[in-house]
């Protein structure tokens, strides 16, 4: 497996990135998602989607949003077709032209665990899906989709030419697998080494947990967990020690491969699924800088859902767009704001600091006491030519610590005062990056 570079990773959902929710809308902001020095655009689906109207079909989540939207775009119908309310195919193919011309690379969502029941190649291929014992389309509780057949090699086959297809037509760089887990990982294994063998670079990305996957076939896999308790200690009040207890336990099960496991704070479902309690509320806007100081420090890839840089606090439901629901789109007037601007600056520091540092490159996690634990995460990151001192107070209210480890360059800090020493004071959410 090649080393991967030190990418970071920025979500871009259509439908909450631009009011107008369009391919073409969202290429005209490329070049501002190249200025946050991120390395890659992963894009989530814009194939065309089922319109089932039956609310049998629908997910827990898609009925829940109450937008009556019943096209799911994880509910694929035809997975070779831009769906009309992003574009057309040549509006992707001139989106990744774009990215590509600003240095960008993309990735497409590639759903194939599940697809509409009313999917284009149902009728002619109807052992592409699991039946139950009367023929009828087996619709599982979690997620009523039809589930695509891997027993079939026809199926494995065309999923294989979907794709070759991405990437020799439309010019993706990679995937990011959704629910990839569920997907036989021999089917993930296969197809990868076959594209590599005329697309060497191909990037892959697991939405799952399972070490087997990124062991020898992803390049990159999901934590859930860690995203979750980095939000409880951030918004929740639990015990910022608990990091340290999660990165061993992460260091158990995945060895030298945690470096492989995304950082973020927020994703699709999560900014969906919250409604109106974003992260710049429950955790304010420097409660979550704090936050990314951590995602962009620790052992793993950067990974930044859409609008973060301008400090977003809209709602961004997935199944709301022009035609359904309210608009939830990015409030890109958020930028214009006194913390829009600094968390512009500060994205686009931590993001340099990311590429430029060898001990974010090439460094290890190496833990610093503190006689605040409960409270305050302080760590090094550690190469052999440097060594930096990342201390975060993940609390919304002022703390006194003292820390076990000196310094001579400051980097980064904010909300910050050296008394003497190795005794700091915090104000909220105040953190510092220094060179040891």
């Amino acid at each position: 497996m090649k080393q991967i570079p030190n990418f970071i990773i920025y979500q871009l959902a259509l439908r909450s990135f631009t009011p107008e929710g369009t391919l073409n809308a969202a290429k005209l902001l490329l070049p501002h998602v190249a200025s946050l020095g991120v390395d890659i655009v992963y894009i989530c689906p814009f194939c065309v989607a089922d319109d089932d109207d039956e609310i049998a079909t629908w997910s827990i989540r898609q009925i829940e949003s109450k937008t009556g939207n019943p096209k799911n775009p994880y509910k694929i119908a035809d997975y070779f077709n831009v769906d009309t309310e992003y574009g057309t195919n040549e509006d992707l193919k001139a989106f990744v032209k774009e990215a590509h011309n600003c240095g960008l690379k993309v990735l497409f969502d590639l759903v194939y665990l599940h697809c509409g029941k009313r999917a284009v190649f149902i009728n002619e291929h109807p052992d592409f899906v699991v039946r139950n014992e009367d023929g009828t389309i087996l619709l599982p509780d979690r997620w009523p989709f039809a589930r695509l057949n891997f027993k079939c090699k026809e199926l494995r086959e065309y999923l294989y030419r979907n794709m070759e297809t991405f990437l020799m037509e439309y010019g993706a760089d990679g995937f990011r697998c959704d629910v990839g887990d569920d997907v036989p990982l021999d089917f993930w294994k296969e197809s990868f080494s076959r594209l590599k063998k005329n697309f060497p670079g191909l990037i892959t990305l697991n939405e799952g947990v399972k070490p087997a996957y990124i062991e020898n076939v992803f390049d990159m896999g999901y934590n859930f967990d860690w995203n979750t308790l980095v939000v409880a200690i951030f918004a929740n009040g639990e015990s910022a020690s608990r990091l340290k207890a999660k990165f061993y336990e992460e260091q158990d099960i995945y060895g030298e491969n945690i470096s492989k496991l995304i950082r973020t704070i927020d994703t699709h479902d999560t900014a969906s699924d919250c409604g109106l309690d974003r992260n710049e509320i429950v955790m304010t806007s420097r409660g979550v800088e704090a936050a990314l100081v951590i995602t962009n420090t620790f052992d793993g890839v950067p990974f930044l859902w859409n609008g973060y840089e301008i400090c977003d606090n809209a709602e961004n439901n997935m199944f709301s767009n022009r035609f359904y629901g309210k608009r939830s789109c990015i409030n890109w007037s958020r930028g214009f704001t006194k913390d829009g601007i600094r968390r512009m600056r500060f994205i686009k520091k931590i993001h340099n600091l990311h590429h430029s540092s060898d001990a974010l490159k090439n460094g290890k996690i190496v833990w610093v006491d503190n006689d605040a634990p409960d409270a305050v995460i302080s760590y090094m990151k550690e190469s052999e030519k440097q060594k930096l001192l990342i201390v975060v107070n993940t609390k919304n209210k002022p703390i006194k610590v003292n820390i076990k480890s000196s310094m001579h360059n400051i980097i980064l800090k904010s909300g910050l005062i050296i008394k003497d020493g190795m005794n700091f004071n915090f104000k909220p959410y105040g953190y510092i990056i220094a060179e040891i």
